[in-house]
């Protein structure tokens, strides 16, 4: 009788117990993923728009990738055709990065006297472009003599192919 008693409790101790809490440690990590599945589930309009973006922007980095001119020229050429004088503008390079699968070269771009909506106009032209611009950071301030006009500095990368 007591090699019995003993017996049940070495199986409850070492087969039942630990079987019992690694269910529960099982459940909870399939609630777990079942919340991540859902909120994927819901970001899949976002992933899929993502998507598209990047294969449009990897389309026109691949377009360019033959050009002769130099990205500095290119860009100051864009520029002059969104209506900016030459003198409100400055342009300059800045550090390269090598990505696995892109290379960006980063250049400041200063322009002066200008309204907020020839900025935002200007963004929009630089970002929907036909060059492969990624503008990173936009810093906005008001002109100490005409707060009606700014002055713009954008940090924007010139995305070329990598090479492979």
């Amino acid at each position: 009788m007591g090699a019995a008693a003993a017996a049940l409790i070495l199986l409850f101790a070492f087969l039942v117990i630990p079987g019992i809490s690694r269910v529960r440690s099982l459940a909870r990590a399939s609630e777990a993923a079942e919340k991540e599945l859902a909120e994927l589930r819901t970001m899949r309009p976002e992933l899929t728009r993502l998507d598209r973006e990047v294969r449009r922007k990897m389309g026109q980095i691949a377009a360019t990738a033959n050009s002769t001119a130099s990205s500095l020229s290119r860009l100051t050429a864009a520029v002059q055709e969104a209506g900016f004088p030459q003198s409100a503008v400055s342009i300059k390079s800045g550090a390269t990065k090598t990505g696995e699968f892109v290379n960006e070269e980063a250049f400041d771009l200063k322009v002066e006297n200008i309204t907020y909506l020839e900025a935002i106009q200007l963004l929009k032209r630089l970002e929907g472009g036909t060059l492969p611009l990624a503008v990173r950071t936009v810093n906005l301030k008001s002109r100490y003599d005409d707060s009606r006009y700014l002055d713009a500095t954008l940090r924007i990368g010139f995305l070329a192919p990598a090479a492979r």
